[in-house]
């Protein structure tokens, strides 16, 4: 998770898996795609907790029945590309409910509202058509469809995504110049990989979107594609921008 949760430390050690925020020096067991389930018995935990969609993705599989064989407690959350904000206070108030400060996870779940009132003031009038753009590099890009944090962005801040599918689809010129986007949303590592705005611009069709010909681009946190705690601050960031640009 993205906030905290002050509490009196829990005995035994605590391990993350790719989360750097806020900035900590807890040890890191890998990619959240390939835990390994040694390496995290080994660091002899009370409890490992994850969420559904983490231990069910890349070689995740087994990775709970392992740990549990080893004697290792395990607390699994509901998975974090479903359930929007509500889902979010859903694992908060069980993490809560973990470390013994409930109310501290209720104060967070106040937070959100505050800051989702100033979501909808600064929402553009006109929603524009947004597409979300996920890149390794120009020749490894996809389309985020309308499942998971992307689309949940996207809607909270006043947009709407023209993806016509659920799942993720590999960029193609025609689909993009099909869909003409007028704004193109992408991770900030994923602007980078692909050359800055001056690489976005060469690959297929996008120079010839709505988006590139007014250079409609917006970059976001690299943890969207995860429905967490900082949902409402990235949304109003990208709301204000929509507004700014699409009155």
């Amino acid at each position: 998770m993205s906030h905290s949760l002050t509490a009196a430390p829990l005995p035994g050690a605590l391990i993350r898996y790719t989360g750097t925020y806020p900035a900590n020096k807890i040890p890191s067991v890998g990619h959240w795609a390939q835990l390994p389930a040694e390496g995290i018995i080994a660091l002899k935990p009370d409890l490992v907790i994850g969420t559904a969609d983490n231990f069910a993705a890349g070689k995740n599989g087994t990775v709970v029945q392992q740990l549990r064989s080893a004697g290792v407690k395990v607390l699994v959350l509901p998975a974090t590309d479903t359930g929007g904000l509500d889902g979010v206070k859903t694992r908060l108030n069980m993490l809560g409910q973990v470390y013994g400060v409930p109310n501290a996870a209720a104060s967070l779940t106040r937070s959100f509202d505050t800051t989702m009132k100033s979501v909808q003031a600064n929402k553009p009038k006109n929603a524009p058509k947004v597409i979300f753009l996920y890149a390794h590099s120009p020749s490894d890009a996809s389309i985020y469809g309308t499942d998971g944090g992307a689309n949940e962005l996207i809607t909270l801040a006043g947009g709407r995504n023209i993806a016509p599918f659920k799942d993720t689809k590999t960029l193609t010129a025609e689909a993009l110049v099909a869909m003409n986007p007028d704004a193109i949303v992408m991770l900030e590592r994923g602007l980078d990989g692909v050359g800055g705005v001056e690489g976005l611009l060469k690959m297929p069709g996008v120079a010839q979107t709505n988006a590139g010909k007014n250079k409609r681009f917006y970059t976001v946190d690299n943890s969207i594609r995860w429905i967490g705690p900082r949902l409402p601050e990235f949304a109003l960031k990208l709301a204000r921008q929509f507004k700014a640009d699409f009155r």
